[in-house]
Formats: structure tokens, sequence, C-alpha cells
């Protein structure tokens, strides 16, 4: 690893702390609205990232990585769904399926868990270990909200944040994918946030809820 690269692996590593902040803040939140926010939070924090990743490398596609990370991440998608909050006029409790304890305790294990698993290839491939774990933790606590929120919304919510340890941990990795591959990721998830947008809507005009978990006596 040259020194641009080490530079760039040190400058990932600072910031992990703040994205594992995220993790347990996330496990802990009580509103839709706190968790969204702090998925723009999360976004803005792999920003950073990724822009001093474009200085280090002096990638001129980075920084194009970087601005749309910025207006779709930060900007475009939490404001999407804080407007959706406000149009679906459905109470604003995240409505967990365990305690909020709980869900803290199980997200402090599965930061202990990507420190374990991430750590034998982190020495090996020489990446920063804190940023690899910190995108790991990313992906299992994004499936974590999927299962354990019951409202469509946090639904949504826990895919980007599992769309966030994904792409952090290419950045960590690979320290950026091609730009072509970058913007159909993105295409996707725009695509992907309409669409389950629009399903939102129609549970609440269907059934006059938002919990999914009542959808299960659909079953025959």
């Amino acid at each position: 690893m040259d020194i641009v690269q080490l530079a760039a692996g040190k400058t990932l590593s600072s910031s992990a702390v703040f994205l594992l902040l995220t993790v347990l803040l996330l496990a802990a939140a009580r509103r839709v609205s706190t968790s969204i926010i702090l998925f723009g939070l999360q976004s803005a924090i792999i920003t950073a990232q990724v822009m001093a990743t474009a200085y280090t490398e002096k990638s001129a596609e980075a920084w194009v990585v970087a601005g749309m990370v910025f207006a779709l991440k930060v900007v475009a998608i939490p404001s999407a769904l804080l407007w959706l909050v406000k149009r679906l006029k459905s109470p604003r409790a995240v409505q967990p399926a365990i305690s909020g304890a709980k869900a803290v305790f199980v997200a402090a294990f599965m930061i202990f868990l990507s420190y374990a698993v991430v750590q034998p290839y982190a020495r090996e491939a020489s990446v920063p270990q804190d940023a690899l774990a910190a995108a790991v933790a990313l992906i299992l606590t994004g499936a974590f909200l999927m299962v354990n929120r019951r409202k469509a919304l946090m639904q949504i919510v826990g895919l980007l944040v599992l769309e966030n340890g994904i792409f952090l941990a290419a950045l960590t990795t690979t320290f950026g994918m091609p730009l072509i591959v970058e913007i159909g990721v993105f295409f996707d998830l725009l695509m992907g946030i309409l669409i389950m947008g629009v399903f939102a809507f129609r549970i609440r005009d269907t059934f006059d809820h938002l919990d999914v978990t009542k959808l299960r006596r659909l079953r025959g």
C-alpha cells in the first residue's frame, strides 16, 4: 500500500467511530423521523470519506461520486422520506419488535461481531480494520432494522442503511468502484425507494396502517 492509500485509509478509520455511533443511535431511535435524520447524518459522514479519498487519490470520478452521494443520500432521499412521514399521517413511533434497550444491546453485539469477523481479512489485505468493521456493522444493522421494525417506512430506512454498508465496504477495500458502476447502483437505489414509497401509500390506503406484520393475516 502506497502513502496515498495509507492516508485515505487513516481517514476512513478516523470517521468509523462516528458511523458506529449512528448504528447505536439507530437501534435506540423511537421515531421514524429520527431514524431518517440519522441515516442522512450517516450518509454525510460517508460523503466526507469519499471526498477524502478523492482528494488523496486526485480522482475526478471520486469527486463526482461524492457529489452524487451528497445529493441523493444526504439531501434528496431523507427529504423525500420526511415528506412521506408527514403526508402519510401515521403514528411516528418506530414500533419495534423488541425494546430499545435490547435493540442497543444487539447493535453493540453486531459491532463486536463485525470487528471479530473482519480482523483476519483486514490484516491480510492491509485495509483499515475500523472502516471495514463499520461497513459490516452497517450491513448487519440495516438487516436488523428491516427485521425489528414493523413500519413500512422503517423497512426503507433499513434497506438504505444496508446499502450504505455495502458502499462503504467497496470504498474501504477497493478505494472506490468505477463511476459507471456507482451510477448504476444509485439509479437502482432511487428506483427501489420510489417503488417502496408507492407501496407504503398503497398499504396505508388499503389497511389504514403501515404495520407490515399485520399483512401476514392475508396469507391463505
